[in-house]
């Protein structure tokens, strides 16, 4: 392996010289864009390597999991690495026999909820063909540093000491870990690396058995964070043999609302229902109006409202662009947390998990505001102080264990990835201004598209922002079939790229 040196060299670009990507992040969002773009480019003409420290690629930190009991919430015929194909997972594992080992995937009307790791397994499968024949080359390791160099291209360092240059660069490290509370982030601080009792990241391998091996099965649990994730751990700790009290407590103490539940031979209804984009609305109220009115169109003909919310998600990015910003932080700041209930939708098997520990009394949901944290005099568990919503008080609890599952902190990707604060500090990035991601171009010329937006402005025509990272531009980009889509559209605008750069680019800027 040929590790360039530390300085960028500045090479003129030549017509006859292959140009070259560098994706840093190889989860769904970079895996999927890799796979795309190989469809579509010669390799003897683009050089693809992707720098991901995972052993497979397209897991990501959602699919890597080997914990039986989280599964996908979407059914297995939804889920692909090709938008227009949405059943090719689904005639993968029937080709693989999958449910032989999983039985328990498919429910009563035979509909398929497979395992995130089987997920996992089918995105490895689809890249290992271009690894094998080099088409795409994978890194595994951690980007420490990324910045432009004088020639326009970009320069990447690694946590293993190399460095390697590209003509292109793409931003796919998409899924921080969840931010920790305030409180949480003190009594973290005030410890070891590893703090007993409390798992900061839920989706580490092995976390949930290590917990009940220190707190054991009726350890009562503080799980901070009502979303998808949550749902994971309350049926992990049970598939583990858990029995104790948890306590899932976020700020509206909403939990996630089921898919639809069909009986058996009974038929699927419209998987759509109303529409948002014809005419799109400019106000987030008016917004939210006439959804409730399509929701209440759609029982009077007896369809659920899981089929208002779809149209909605696959109209999102339409609706999302024809809002103005100040409407589209409306939406952040206001309606997130109840969109973020009704759109990630929950598992039948995993919702059945969390209706029956419900119904025994070992698990409540609670609408509260983390206030403080600490240790046990004992040293056993720990403290914690909240506020219920609504009410003026505090409540002090003693809890064995803390799980974390506030969601990705995408609002801190900076922070928290040392290449793009890089970027950031050479003004190349910054964030988008709703919060959500990085701000991202959205023309309907090309050579803007998808591109990073940086202070002042600027946009640099070399380098991409691929899957959720880019939703603040985009809107619903959270779901496997939207990053599918999004990025096979960025491949294409990536190819189209490739045929611009011919000259050196003049830049100040130097490595």
């Amino acid at each position: 392996m040929t590790v360039l040196p530390s300085a960028c060299t500045d090479r003129p670009h030549h017509e006859n010289r292959h140009k070259s990507i560098i994706i840093i992040g190889g989860g769904f969002s970079g895996a999927s864009l890799a796979y795309h773009l190989a469809a579509i480019t010669d390799p003897a003409k683009l050089k693809i390597t992707i720098i991901e420290p995972r052993s497979s690629l397209g897991a990501g930190l959602a699919y890597s999991t080997n914990e039986d009991a989280f599964r996908l919430n979407v059914l297995s015929d939804r889920m692909s690495i090709f938008y227009e194909d949405k059943p090719h997972f689904a005639r993968w594992m029937e080709e693989q026999h999958s449910l032989n080992n999983d039985p328990e995937a498919m429910t009563e009307n035979g509909q398929i909820y497979a395992r995130r790791s089987t997920f996992g397994t089918y995105m490895a499968e689809q890249l290992a063909p271009l690894l094998a024949s080099g088409q795409v080359q994978h890194i595994r390791a951690s980007a420490t540093g990324a910045k432009r160099c004088a020639s326009g291209r970009y320069q990447v360092t690694t946590d293993k000491g190399e460095t390697r240059e590209a003509d292109f660069l793409v931003i796919a490290a998409s899924h921080p870990l969840p931010a920790l509370p305030a409180p949480l982030r003190e009594l973290q601080q005030s410890g070891q690396n590893h703090v007993k009792g409390l798992i900061a990241n839920p989706y580490q391998a092995g976390a949930l058995q290590q917990l009940l091996q220190e707190t054991g099965p009726d350890s009562s649990v503080l799980i901070v964070g009502a979303g998808l994730t949550s749902a994971d751990m309350v049926a992990g700790l049970s598939q583990h043999g858990h029995r104790g009290n948890i306590t899932v407590l976020s700020r509206h103490g909403l939990r996630s609302r089921s898919n639809l539940r069909l009986k058996a031979d009974e038929p699927r209804p419209p998987r759509f229902f109303g529409d948002f984009i014809n005419p799109p609305e400019t106000s987030a109220v008016r917004l939210l109006h006439k959804i409730r009115r399509t929701i209440r169109e759609a029982a009077q003909q007896s369809v659920p409202w899981q089929s208002v919310i779809d149209t909605l998600r696959d109209q999102g990015g339409e609706i999302w662009l024809a809002l103005p910003l100040s409407e589209r932080k409306r939406i952040v700041r206001h309606l997130r947390t109840f969109w973020d209930a009704h759109r990630f939708r929950l598992a039948t098997q995993t919702d059945d998990v969390l209706d029956e520990r419900s119904r025994s009394g070992t698990l409540k949901f609670l609408g509260a505001h983390l206030t403080d944290a600490a240790r046990a005099d004992d040293g056993h568990g720990f403290i914690v102080t909240y506020r219920l919503r609504g009410q003026s008080g505090t409540i002090t609890q003693h809890f064995d264990a803390i799980i974390v599952t506030t969601g990705p902190a995408h609002g801190d990707i900076i922070g928290q990835c040392p290449p793009l604060a890089m970027l950031c500090e050479d003004g190349l990035i910054e964030m988008d201004p709703t919060g959500l991601g990085l701000h991202t171009s959205r023309t309907e010329q090309t050579d803007t598209t998808m591109r990073a937006i940086g202070k002042n402005g600027s946009i640099a025509d070399n380098l991409f922002i691929a899957g959720p990272l880019a939703r603040g531009t985009f809107g619903e980009l959270m779901g496997a079939p939207e990053v599918a889509r999004y990025t096979e559209t960025l491949a294409d605008v990536i190819r189209q790229a490739t045929a611009l750069i011919q000259q050196p680019h003049k830049s100040a800027d130097v490595c």
